[in-house]
């Protein structure tokens, strides 16, 4: 679908090892899992971001034009993050798996131009799709943030629903102790390949500032000694890559 787009998806299949009903957290006995779709992206040579900009709001035209499904996508481009040779990431959002099928549809059939436009800017062919389940709620949405993402295993005899448990517990700590933002597990589903993680791990933060009053509530609150308690023997996650994102275009609901 949407070049731009190919970000962060997933497939509803649930294939997914240790995905179980305990991850409901409304009562139900459905988790709450959505489709994203990631996507790394390089300009072409002799674009640059205005350029990859105007085909975006190419993109938005057509999304406005032809009702689409709701959809959000957003811009990552590195902060923190090692020397990774690609120029930004997308990730693209849906409410579910059928409007992400219906979406991708319409888009393929009709918006010829409008992928062209985004191809001629930038080169996004590496797309995975992932299924991503909530942990702890951003707050009030902006345009602009900081995302963190971490790849994650559970250990040995330990299960996924143990590891989600856990993630929770500390996001009620965080939202306690005066470090908001939200938090997201992402499973893959779709052309990852042989990668040797259970799941990415990801953290948002309303702005840079937030971003940085984390790293001092860090140290000011010891949290390192809380993610011990928690995670010691359940989780080993690799070193965090951060990213400023901000909003493409998002027509979800506010709810």
């Amino acid at each position: 679908m949407r070049k731009i787009l190919l970000t962060i998806a997933a497939s509803l299949l649930l294939t997914l090892s240790g995905v179980g009903l305990s991850f409901a957290q409304d009562g139900s006995d459905v988790p709450d899992l959505v489709p994203i779709e990631i996507s790394v992206c390089s300009y072409q040579d002799g674009k640059d971001s205005g350029d990859y900009a105007k085909a975006t709001e190419k993109m938005a035209k057509w999304m406005e034009d032809n009702d689409s499904e709701p959809y959000a996508s957003f811009q990552l481009n590195p902060l923190f993050a090692g020397n990774q040779e690609f120029d930004f990431v997308t990730i693209g959002v849906w409410t579910s798996g059928t409007s992400m099928g219906k979406d991708m549809a319409q888009w393929i059939s009709t918006a010829g131009d409008e992928i062209a436009a985004l191809g001629d800017a930038a080169d996004c062919g590496g797309s995975s799709m992932f299924t991503s389940l909530n942990v702890m709620q951003p707050g009030d949405g902006a345009d602009s943030f900081v995302l963190a993402v971490n790849d994650c295993n559970v250990a040995d005899g330990r299960s996924t629903r143990d590891a989600i448990g856990a993630l929770r517990e500390y996001g009620e700590y965080r939202n306690a102790t005066g470090s908001p933002g939200g938090m997201w597990v992402w499973f893959p589903s779709y052309g990852n390949g042989d990668e040797d993680f259970d799941f990415k791990l990801a953290n948002s933060y309303a702005s840079i500032e937030a971003f940085g009053n984390n790293f001092q509530w860090n140290r000011d609150q010891q949290a390192y000694l809380k993610r011990g308690e928690l995670f010691n023997g359940l989780l080993d996650c690799d070193v965090a890559r951060s990213y400023t994102g901000s909003t493409i275009v998002n027509t979800l609901p506010d709810n």
